[in-house]
């Protein structure tokens, strides 16, 4: 929550310096690790690890971006035309921790920052991503804000514990009743 706080606030900064963009990029880089690493530990709804993030997606114009010009994304990627698609909360995640390409794009009138461009190291030959600060902030306020109140596990054929359902809300919402009570609940 408090990164998604902190880079909410980055949008109408006025002063930026190489220390801000320092703090900038760890937070999303820490805030993407982190959601990625609680997506993996089960400690995510099935619901919200389901749900796809706005992008948009530039595609390459120059020569391939390597380790001399991946500074100057706007030389080698179409950035007047792309086209907008729907990521996995775990490929946004990735795109950020495996970062080839990292660019800020600024806010209007050039005050703080509305986005950042990114491309890992995979798909860097393929396409380069905006990523809206508003989308960046609503990712990690929902991971922040969800509460888990019900996970399902059941044994595989091997005998090894599995999850298969996790279940969660935000702070404030109505809970998921589970079916046997719903079912209760519909009969009376």
């Amino acid at each position: 929550m408090a990164t998604a706080e902190r880079l909410e606030k980055r949008k109408s900064q006025r002063k930026w310096t190489d220390r801000t963009e320092f703090l900038v990029e760890r937070d999303v880089m820490v805030g993407a690790y982190s959601v990625r690493r609680l997506k993996e530990s089960f400690k995510i709804s099935d619901k919200l690890v389901s749900h796809t993030w706005p992008v948009r997606i530039h595609e390459p114009c120059g020569p391939v971006s390597d380790v001399h010009n991946s500074h100057k994304f706007w030389e080698l990627y179409n950035l007047e035309k792309g086209r907008d698609l729907e990521l996995s909360l775990t490929n946004v995640c990735n795109q950020v921790i495996h970062s080839w390409i990292w660019g800020f794009s600024a806010g209007e009138g050039g005050r703080g920052i509305d986005g950042i461009f990114v491309s890992s190291d995979k798909k860097r030959k393929k396409c380069l991503y905006f990523l809206s600060l508003d989308m960046l902030v609503d990712l990690f306020r929902s991971v922040g804000e969800e509460d888990i109140y019900r996970i399902e596990m059941r044994r595989d054929a091997t005998g090894e514990m599995k999850y298969t359902r996790i279940v969660g809300r935000r702070f404030g919402e109505e809970m998921e009743l589970p079916d046997a009570v719903e079912s209760l609940l519909r009969d009376s």
